[in-house]
């Protein structure tokens, strides 16, 4: 399968915080789960998640995953994948044109850091876009609300 570009006319997925807990075994990071919905056709652009380590499950359907240099990958239901921190994730696509795909991430950040991200922008803060695709990232926000 050949790998798609980021086509910014993409529809976005929707991005709903279903937990968030402090974790009592460190002194200072927080858990969270994002529950991850792509309508079909969805693609979020290349972007990193602020430092943060990064488990992911896919709940239905399939996504295009593509991580740092690795080659592209299909993950169907029930498989998961790990984004260390820092790790460009540069393809995170749903696979399907007609169906629906979900996926559970769950983020381990520092507290602070993971609530100013929250506050200033929802869930969407814990995506930070590659630069050059946040004016059309923002672009396409503006038009959406």
């Amino acid at each position: 399968m050949e790998e798609p570009t980021y086509d910014a006319s993409s529809p976005f997925p929707s991005l709903e915080i279903l937990y968030k807990y402090k974790l009592h075994n460190t002194t200072d990071k927080s858990i969270l789960g994002l529950k991850v919905t792509f309508p079909p056709s969805a693609a979020t652009p290349p972007h990193t998640h602020h430092g943060a380590s990064v488990a992911v499950t896919v709940l239905s359907g399939s996504v295009l995953n593509k991580m740092n240099d690795d080659p592209m990958t299909v993950k169907k239901v029930g498989d998961s994948f790990y984004e260390a921190p820092g790790c460009r994730h540069r393809i995170s696509n749903n696979a399907s044109d007609k169906e629906e795909a979900t996926i559970l991430a769950v983020f381990v950040l520092e507290t602070e850091k993971m609530d100013a991200l929250i506050e200033q922008q929802g869930p969407m803060g814990l995506v930070l876009v590659d630069e050059e695709y946040q004016e059309a990232v923002i672009a396409r926000m503006k038009q959406a609300a």
